[in-house]
This record gives C-alpha cells, sequence and structure tokens, in this order.
C-alpha cells in the first residue's frame, strides 16, 4: 500500500558478500528496515560469462526478517512511496522470501528430440529453475548467494536435480536415447502410462540385455562384439538419413532398412516392464532408454555425463555414438531387485526408503485420508515432489508434480488439504 505521508521505510545500502553484510545489519534492524546490497555472482554454469550484477534486499516487516534478490537498477528514493516492504517487492514483481521456511521449485520445460524434461532443480547451461514465494520466482544461483546462513543450498554447489522425463506417446520418436553414466545416479519413479501408446497400462524401459541371447554368445566378450558390430550397422543408416537435406523425406528402401536394422540391434536388449508406482534405479554403467510414453519423476546426481550406444533419431546434442567405449564398461544385466526398506509403518503412515545412494537418498510416503506425519529436516536441506493429493507448507499450495525446497533445521506438519484423500510424495536427502 502507498504512503501519501511519510513512509516507514528506512533503506541502507553496502557493497559487499550479501550474507556476511545481512549478520552485521540484523541484529539492530526494526521493522520498516530495509538494507540494500549490491554484488557481483559468477555465473559458475556458464563458461566463459562475466559476473552478473545483483542486488540482494534485506528487510524487517512484522518482526520477522525477509529477503529478495534482483538483477533490476534500483535506487533508495523509490522505497520513499511505501510502507510496506511487500507492497514494494509485489510492485517490482519480485519474490519474497524468509530464512528457514519451505520455497516452492518453479518447473522449467527443456525441450528434447524425443519429448521433454521439466525440470525443477536444474542449473546449467541449457537452463536455470527458480524458487518461487508461490507469487513470482528468482533463479536459484541467485538466491542461494542472497539467502542468509546458505539457507537455500550452498551457494555454488547444484542441487540434487530433480525433474520429469516426460516422453512423447509414438514409438521410436517417444524413445530416449539407450545410454549410459560413468558418474550419474538414477531413479525413477512412474507416474503416467499413456493409454494410446500402452493400451493394457504397462509400459517399458530398455535395461540392459536379454538373458537368452547373452545365454547363446560364445562368451560376455563374444557377444559385446556382436552388439557392437549391429549397432554399427544401424548406425551407417541413421547417418544417411540425418543427412539428408532439410526438408528432404528418405527413400522407402533406405527407410525399410533403417527399421529391420535397428529391430536387430535392439533384438540384443532387454526391456523391462514398467506401470505406474514403479520405482527404477539405474546402476552405473547400466545401459538404458525410457520408453515412449511412460513418464516419470527423476532424482538424478548434478553432473551431465553419458555415453551414448545408440538413438534412433538424430542426435542433437553432438556429433558422435560412444558406442564402441561404451560396449567394452558397460553392465550386461541389473543387480538382483531388492525390496524397498520400510523406515516406519504406523498410524495410517508408510516410509520406505526406496534408493540410497552414495549422494542422496530417496524415500516414499505414503499417507492415508485423515492421517498426518510429523517431519523434522536436519543436517541438510531436502526436496519434495508430490505425487497424489494436496499439500500446503508455509502459505505454498502443491498438487500433484509439483516440488518444494524444505530448509534444514524445521519440522514440518505432512497432511492432505482434503482429509478424505491420502498423500503420496517423494523425499531426496542429500548427503553433504
Amino acid at each position: 500500500m502507498r504512503n501519501s505521508s511519510q513512509s516507514t521505510l528506512t533503506v541502507s545500502r553496502e557493497t559487499g558478500d550479501p550474507a556476511a553484510l545481512y549478520g552485521l545489519w540484523v541484529g539492530g534492524s526494526v521493522d520498516g528496515a530495509v538494507l540494500l546490497v549490491d554484488f557481483t555472482l559468477p555465473q559458475w554454469w556458464l563458461e566463459n560469462e562475466p559476473p552478473v550484477s545483483l542486488v540482494a534486499i534485506y528487510a524487517k516487516e512484522a518482526g520477522r526478517a525477509l529477503y529478495a534478490v534482483t538483477d533490476q537498477a534500483m535506487s533508495i528514493d523509490e522505497f520513499a512511496d511505501y510502507a510496506c516492504f511487500g507492497d514494494w517487492a509485489s510492485s517490482r514483481e519480485l519474490a519474497v522470501f524468509a530464512p528457514g521456511r519451505a520455497t516452492g521449485l518453479q518447473l522449467t520445460r527443456i525441450p528434447k528430440p524425443w519429448g521433454q524434461e521439466i525440470w525443477f532443480t536444474g542449473v546449467e547451461a541449457r537452463g536455470v529453475c527458480c524458487f518461487s514465494d508461490g507469487r513470482f520466482a528468482s533463479p536459484i544461483p541467485w538466491v542461494q548467494a542472497a539467502a542468509p546462513d546458505a539457507g537455500q543450498g550452498v551457494p555454488g554447489a547444484p542441487l540434487v536435480l530433480l525433474k520429469i522425463l516426460d516422453p512423447a506417446p509414438q514409438e521410436v520418436v517417444g524413445d530416449l536415447y539407450f545410454e549410459l553414466h560413468e558418474e550419474k545416479r538414477e531413479v525413477y519413479v512412474v507416474t503416467h502410462v499413456d493409454a494410446t501408446a500402452w493400451p493394457e497400462g504397462r509400459g517399458g524401459i530398455r535395461f540392459g540385455f536379454d538373458a537368452e541371447r547373452l545365454e547363446s554368445s560364445a562368451s560376455h566378450d563374444a557377444f559385446r562384439a556382436e552388439y557392437l558390430q549391429a549397432v554399427r550397422s544401424y548406425e551407417q543408416v541413421r547417418r544417411q538419413i540425418d543427412g539428408l537435406p532439410d526438408g528432404k523425406s528418405a527413400p522407402q528402401p533406405l527407410l525399410d532398412e533403417e527399421r529391420s536394422k535397428r529391430e536387430l540391434m535392439n533384438d540384443f536388449t532387454h526391456t523391462r516392464s514398467l506401470e505406474v508406482g514403479d520405482v527404477v534405479v539405474v546402476p552405473l554403467l547400466m545401459p538404458h532408454s525410457l520408453q515412449h510414453g511412460v513418464r516419470t519423476i527423476e532424482f538424478q546426481t548434478p553432473v551431465y555425463e553419458r555415453q551414448i550406444l545408440s538413438f534412433g533419431q538424430k542426435v542433437l546434442t553432438q556429433d558422435h555414438w560412444d558406442t564402441a567405449a561404451a560396449v567394452q564398461q558397460m553392465r550386461l544385466t541389473p543387480p538382483p531387485e531388492a525390496p524397498f526398506e520400510i523406515l516406519s509403518s504406523k498410524d495410517d503412515v508408510i516410509v520406505e526408503r526406496i534408493v540410497d545412494f552414495p549422494d542422496f537418498e530417496v524415500r516414499r510416503v505414503t499417507i492415508a485420508a485423515g492421517a498426518a506425519m510429523s517431519h523434522s529436516v536436519r543436517g541438510s536441506y531436502q526436496l519434495l515432489m508430490l505425487i497424489e493429493g494436496e499439500l500446503e507448507l508455509d502459505g505454498l499450495l502443491l498438487s500433484a508434480e509439483s516440488a518444494a525446497f524444505l530448509p534444514s533445521e524445521r519440522s514440518f506438519e505432512l497432511c492432505s488439504v482434503d482429509p478424505s484423500r491420502a498423500l503420496i510424495l517423494l523425499l531426496a536427502l542429500p548427503r553433504i
């Protein structure tokens, strides 16, 4: 609300480290006090880009500290027309955060040749996700740099990567790369199987290799050589099609050859059946390819590395496949599937540990209709992704496939907004 008389906001300005200057300011601040801190932030997620100039804004209002961050130019004088920091921030369409409170994770859509990825915590050259206060949003690395006491994660250290894989429903077009990872650990939770692609409700993921085909080979080395030959034969045809001028269709004989050689190549692989609720833990060096029309939530190590064994389309992000190197080190079969560890099962609340990686774990929480769970966040932040139901956290309203950042040293009461409905959610717990 604008104040036609004297403003109650008292504004000061500094230059330097935001968190350090906030620490000096907050102890003596009173309601209506505002601190602007000019600083520069290295854009560590980009190569050869200069630091960005930002302003961290801190305020004391109704007895609590608030903060925001922006790259907009501003002056102290513009606060003179405002009696309320929140009103000023709204006029600038700035997200306002409070230390120790849950924060929304705004989605960022990343187009892919097979469909799209929907990111919630990604920070890299391809896209930068944002923290949200429920109305407005600010880039994650900006907020981390301005947040008091590293409350939104350690500045410069990426969060556990949370995203949704959303493949197109068409066969081949919606099939992901057949790839493996040396460092990146992944876990998928299936949330939807397209009925037009999979009328029986069960989709799939290529996951390792066919046991009978492997058994019939003279040795594992022989199998690797046979598979490599099949991929190379297919790649020759794939390159011919991909090399055609834009707008020119491949002749039918070439399309027929592509289909035949692709099927021969894929006959080496094993397809694991998937339905809604299934969990896929992807071991390092395990070749895998989520299939068309199978939508999943994914938590993964925040590194970008992969080796592509094959792909049924033109690869746009690199000019080569990595088959020869990948074949030498790839796992041929997955490890035995172990049952999930039940961490708690009482009062209509079930907590399962669905994956336990060295750098993070993921838990699935099922809260029956009318039940509630007290959840404490200790040691580090956590990421929450809602699968089913509606949940309110610190004024944020979450629905299915929406997510929130939970700060450390907080307790939350998890219960459905509608007591007649159950809640199902995922929690990622980093080990940092």
